[in-house]
């Protein structure tokens, strides 16, 4: 791991909350040191049935309300029985009974990019808000991933999502270790349901800039 020449974490101020169905909340370990630093959510074993899943899961803190490139704009599958309605990172995310997912911690804002001088590079901790609705009724396996501009996943989770008794919009937020950026660009929030890819929404971005005082980089040779 290098180390850090400089690192700039952005975080900017929510325009629109979108109204959520307030989901369960576990109370996660917060570092001694830094707030919204949390431990990293358990990486179960593939499972072949909720039961195991919800076993496998059981550590991992969470609350509810093939590499290719990726695609630039977030995909949505509009024939999956689960829509997906918004996503964003923040450093510390809490759950309003009225507003649902709001940026918690100090800043109380969203993650919205990274800023390294150079990559790779390790980042933070973070979670990430995902609003989601679906009639089916009942629990889903689900597997998340943020995946870089190469559709290469840098951090991934597993977890069961309950909708029974929730046909509305509700909340589900996952908390994440640091990862390690290798390439600049958008970053997505890949969603996975019983096996399904049900879409991916744009997450952040990861951005190169040059130390202060440092020349910035050159230009690519043109082509001929």
């Amino acid at each position: 791991m290098r180390p850090y020449r400089s690192f700039s974490l952005a975080l900017v101020l929510a325009a629109v909350v979108v109204p959520a169905q307030a989901a369960d909340k576990k109370k996660p370990k917060a570092d001694a040191d830094v707030d919204a630093f949390f431990d990293a959510p358990a990486d179960p074993k593939k499972t072949t049935s909720l039961d195991d899943l919800h076993k496998a899961t059981a550590g991992v803190a969470n609350r509810e309300t093939k590499d290719g490139m990726a695609p630039k704009g977030g995909l949505v599958d509009d024939d999956a029985p689960v829509l997906l309605h918004a996503v964003f990172a923040a450093q510390k995310i809490v759950i309003d009974k009225k507003l649902g997912c709001q940026p918690g911690g100090r800043d109380k804002k969203k993650l919205s990019y990274f800023a390294f001088d150079e990559l790779p590079q390790e980042g933070v901790p973070f979670e990430v808000c995902v609003t989601v609705s679906s009639k089916v009724g009942r629990e889903m396996s689900m597997s998340v991933a943020v995946v870089d501009p190469r559709n290469s996943r840098v951090a991934r989770a597993e977890d069961v999502i309950d909708f029974r008794g929730r046909a509305g919009r509700m909340d589900h937020v996952l908390e994440f270790p640091a990862p390690t950026f290798k390439v600049a660009g958008p970053y997505q929030y890949l969603i996975e349901l019983d096996g399904k890819e049900v879409g991916r929404l744009p997450l952040f971005e990861v951005r190169v800039e040059p130390a202060d005082g440092a020349p910035p980089a050159p230009p690519p040779p043109p082509r001929h």
